[in-house]
């Protein structure tokens, strides 16, 4: 596991960032490919292989610059993201 320094301490990067395999429903995620306003995390809804391009497939929960503590003030917009975009994250 690595920790990036812009983000908050109280997340680790796992191991299994950016690769093509499953991510679980309910698994914390961060998108780095915006090309502005740094990155934006969120929870995977739904993971699935997808036959016609054959990687998997995620709608993510967004929530923006920051996960939410407790029930979030606005609601998540919801983005599908390939799996190998995604870099898995561990609350600690």
């Amino acid at each position: 596991m690595t920790h990036r320094e812009s983000e908050d301490p109280s997340m680790i990067q796992r191991a299994d960032s950016f690769t093509d395999a499953f991510v679980p429903a309910g698994t914390v995620v961060r998108y780095d490919g915006l090309d502005e306003g740094g990155p934006e995390y969120g929870v995977v809804v739904h993971c699935w292989l997808n036959p016609e391009i054959a990687m998997y497939d995620c709608y993510v929960a967004f929530f923006g610059p920051q996960l939410p503590t407790g029930r979030p003030d606005e609601h998540p917009y919801v983005l599908r993201y390939g799996a190998t975009s995604l870099a898995r994250l561990d609350i600690l």
